[in-house]
């Protein structure tokens, strides 16, 4: 068969510690025209793997050593550049209701195990097809929201527009939606989430999504319900159980977050997100069990913001640092999280870690998007300190390096000196000790 693109993929890692399985699934897809089929037999090779190649799609059994399924499947779809690459999950032991998860994904199906020749490559077209479509206007609507900055009515009107003439709506909406609050325009994102939720109140992502953009808003209790309602109808999210955790730090609800954080890392147990939260839970604990005069008056965030402020102006740089990474964790928008970038760069900057600081301002720049232009004016001072220390390093390595030089040129010079001489002396003493001749009388 001859492969035409948006039908077969080129590229395929198939992630299944069953070798003969993989053997035939291999020869299939070869059949069908795909040019590379990689495989790995455990979830945590199939990670790293996914991480370093360029695939077309991903085959993931859902029982795997080392790395389980679920935890292989919420790794690869919490990675942006991922998150548009189908994946098809196979398993031997299909209970639907075990599965709910992936009907929050664009481009996921389930394939129950044994398959077919023919399931395989029907499957495999469909999801192909879906990613195209994605891929198509996800491009359409990015450069449509190229203009938000300038003229975000107009924007928005086309989003509207390319969604209400789309012949699949729904999930462009979402997209959209996405798009809009990653823009902070979250009041519209909401506005478009919640017309889909007329439509269909049972929509996951919408759900979960809307969850999302009230807890960048601080509106809590309001985020917790619909992230609660959408962990109900499909659990083992673990960026969304995850975002729980946050929402009730935020709420502060001690208990109920580390019970978020550790159902997390019952998933996957290096969520780096739950383990960060972990940390914050125990703060959060310790606040809570000071004199009343002490009560939480703020978000959490803001609190682990004042906390590293004091611990940095008395010096304790490296416990300010942790309070601020804990804050910008858990920081919604990118105003305010372009300040506590800020802060944990000065904080390294005090602590005498330039390359440190330099990285956190950079960021602190780039989330500020000309609104913060104080990072700015840092990222110039310290790129321009650690250019003259490496300029000072430089000059001081070349004046060592000539000193040595000069040092070993003065010792060769002595050495040979010290070998003529030796040498001369050699032949004096020889010349003196040979037999004179005698003349006759």
């Amino acid at each position: 068969m001859t492969r035409r693109d948006g039908e077969i993929p080129g590229k395929v890692l198939l992630i299944d510690d069953d070798e003969i399985l993989g053997s035939q699934v291999s020869s299939w897809l070869l059949e069908e025209g795909v040019s590379e089929v990689a495989l790995a037999h455990d979830g945590e090779s199939g990670w790293e793997m996914a991480l370093g190649g360029d695939f077309d799609l991903f085959i993931i059994d859902w029982k795997l050593p080392v790395l389980s399924g679920l935890a292989l499947f919420n790794r690869i779809r919490g990675v942006d550049h991922l998150l548009g690459v189908p994946v098809l999950v196979v398993s031997g032991l299909v209970k639907r209701v075990d599965f709910r998860l992936l009907q929050e994904f664009p481009c996921t199906q389930l394939l129950e195990k044994p398959f077919t020749h023919n399931a395989l490559v029907k499957v495999s077209r469909s999801l192909m097809a879906e990613a195209a479509w994605y891929k198509e206007n996800l491009e359409r609507m990015e450069a449509l929201l190229e203009t938000l900055r300038a003229d975000p009515d107009r924007a928005i009107r086309d989003v509207s527009a390319l969604i209400g003439g789309s012949p699949n709506p729904q999930p462009l909406a979402i997209l959209a939606a996405r798009k809009l609050r990653e823009n902070e325009h979250i009041e519209q994102a909401i506005i478009l989430l919640k017309r889909v939720l007329e439509h269909d109140r049972g929509c996951i992502p919408a759900i979960s999504e809307l969850g999302r953009c009230l807890h960048i808003l601080g509106r809590y209790e309001e985020a917790l319900q619909f992230l609660r309602r959408a962990d109900q109808m499909a659990p083992d999210n673990v960026h969304r159980l995850s975002l729980l955790g946050e929402a009730e730090l935020n709420n502060t609800s001690a208990d109920a977050a580390r019970q978020r954080f550790e159902e997390v890392l019952k998933i996957d147990r290096e969520n780096k997100r739950a383990r960060q939260g972990l940390r914050a839970v125990d703060t959060l604990a310790e606040m809570m069990h000071r004199p009343a005069s002490m009560h939480i008056k703020d978000t959490f965030a803001s609190l682990m913001n004042t906390m590293a402020v004091n611990l940095a102006h008395s010096g304790q740089y490296s416990s300010a640092v942790t309070k601020y990474e804990e804050a910008f964790h858990f920081i919604g928008g990118r105003e305010d999280s372009s300040r506590i970038a800020f802060n944990v760069g000065l904080a390294y900057m005090r602590w005498g870690k330039d390359r440190e600081a330099l990285d956190w301002f950079r960021e602190s720049s780039k989330r500020g998007r000309g609104k913060f232009t104080k990072a700015d004016s840092y990222v110039d001072k310290i790129s321009q300190r650690i250019a003259d220390a490496a300029a000072r390093a430089r000059a001081e390595a070349e004046a060592k390096a000539a000193a040595a030089a000069a040092a070993a040129k003065a010792a060769r010079e002595e050495a040979e000196k010290a070998a003529k001489a030796a040498a001369e002396k050699k032949e004096g003493d020889a010349a003196a000790a040979s037999p004179q001749h005698e003349h006759p009388k």
